[in-house]
């Protein structure tokens, strides 16, 4: 039997989609960008008038590494006080999805950290030094490289959208 491959859009679209009801169910206003602002993927205000800007990062499979998302370096920089980060398992849609809201400030310095953690422990492991690159990893895990215990850090922005009211 063949098996069908999922829309990698599709499936970021559903999750944004997700993201905004859950919201709305909490009475926030939230609108999708759909993909017309660079630095968010959605726009809400919270019961309390406060504006928030949402990125949205995704895991659709549940098998290959499902604790990591993808970032730029770019997110290393982000200090807004009204910017946050959605992490959310999909778990190839089979049950509630979990998911972290984490202020973009948080995520910043996880990832500038976690970086140059990594690459000096893949210098020392490899005897070489590694190359730049623009590509960063924010882990919901505990990882050689990062110091301190990354799941503990990252507990407390599990489903916590009351963060954002």
């Amino acid at each position: 039997m063949e098996t069908k491959r999922t829309n990698k859009n599709n499936v970021w679209n559903a999750w944004e989609y997700y993201m905004a009801a859950r919201l709305s169910a909490e009475n926030f206003i939230a609108t999708i960008t759909l993909g017309r602002a660079e630095r968010y993927d959605i726009l809400a205000v919270s019961p309390k008038w406060r504006t928030v800007k949402i990125s949205v990062k995704t895991r659709y499979d549940i098998k290959y590494s499902p604790n990591i998302f993808w970032l730029w370096k770019k997110d290393e920089n982000k200090s807004d006080t009204d910017s946050y980060y959605a992490f959310v398992r999909l778990k190839e849609f089979k049950g509630e999805p979990d998911f972290w809201i984490v202020p973009a400030s948080v995520v910043a310095k996880i990832t500038k950290k976690s970086y140059k953690h990594r690459i000096e422990w893949e210098s020392v492991r490899k005897e070489t030094k590694r190359k730049d690159t623009t590509i960063r990893n924010f882990h919901l895990k505990k990882v050689p490289w990062y110091p301190g215990d990354r799941e503990k850090q990252i507990e407390k922005y599990k489903w916590n959208i009351w963060l954002l009211k």
